[in-house]
């Protein structure tokens, strides 16, 4: 296998943005509702997936959903964006992880999120396939008692991707350690860089600082990316594209890791912008 797996878990999202605040027994407006997502799949994996489909690379995303209708809008989304769903195992529920993000007047977002499994999730022998064949392998946020035994069936070649959320259920300090150590390039904002522990001086650090542009570390020297701000309500996902339009690039040939992280912008540029024109319309 020469293209990329990426674990971690699922989601179905139920964007909408509002015209005021949630407030206790009271109704709140919908100002807008995106068409185009409702639901929309969603998850990490998920929006590294479709990025790195756009790209023409081939991915695998390995999570976990349950067997109902929603579980069938999830896999053949990713089915009909050309990811490899084999990754993909049904745990005995009609429910699938769904998450309702309200996007506030004042700019902030209400994640409503129902997780569905408990600690349920186990690898399949195809999960396990797919990681000990692949050439790139990234984790994102996901059940936290199947990280190490997802690394145990890593190959020693395959290069590491960490994709970093503020969640300590899921990145204790422990295996941020190991994750730490591990990875050829991690992912985080700035508030999730405290994360990050002892690196390797190779390993790359793309850091997202908001406003102030992405900072590229390696090797001791940092280099930064500027950004033009887009004036869209709904961002959820915009760094898991940028993750995987960085991957797809590296997937690609490309190595330069600043060059790597302006097709990353690229791809979640993009995304935003097809949002916008359609909270627009």
């Amino acid at each position: 296998m020469t293209g990329l797996v990426v674990t971690g878990y699922a989601s179905l999202d139920y964007p909408v943005g509002l015209s005021g605040q949630i407030g206790g027994d009271r109704t709140t407006l919908i100002d807008h509702r995106d068409p185009a997502a409702w639901p929309r799949i969603g998850g990490c994996p998920a929006y590294m997936a479709l990025a790195v489909t756009r790209e023409g690379g081939s991915v695998s995303p390995l999570t976990w959903i349950g067997t109902g209708a929603e579980s069938d809008h999830f896999v053949g989304a990713l089915r009909d964006a050309g990811a490899d769903i084999g990754g993909i195992a049904s745990l005995p529920s009609e429910r699938t992880p769904t998450a309702i993000l309200a996007y506030q007047a004042d700019g902030t977002c209400a994640c409503l999120f129902d997780p569905v499994f408990a600690g349920e999730e186990t690898l399949t022998q195809a999960q396990r396939d797919l990681l000990a064949g692949a050439d790139h392998l990234c984790i994102s946020v996901g059940p936290p008692h199947l990280t190490r035994e997802i690394l145990a069936c890593r190959k020693a070649s395959a290069r590491l991707y960490w994709v970093i959320k503020n969640d300590a259920h899921s990145f204790f300090p422990e295996i941020c350690g190991e994750l730490s150590s591990a990875a050829d390039v991690i992912f985080c904002n700035e508030a999730e860089r405290s994360l990050v522990a002892e690196t390797p001086p190779e390993t790359t650090i793309v850091e997202t600082r908001g406003l102030r542009g992405i900072a590229v570390e390696c090797e001791g020297q940092v280099q930064t990316l500027t950004i033009d701000p887009l004036a869209v309500r709904d961002t959820t996902g915009a760094g898991d594209t940028l993750a995987g339009g960085f991957i797809a690039a590296q997937m690609a040939g490309t190595m330069d890791a600043l060059a790597a992280t302006q097709a990353g912008l690229d791809a979640a540029n993009k995304m935003l912008k097809q949002r916008q024109e359609r909270q627009t319309s």
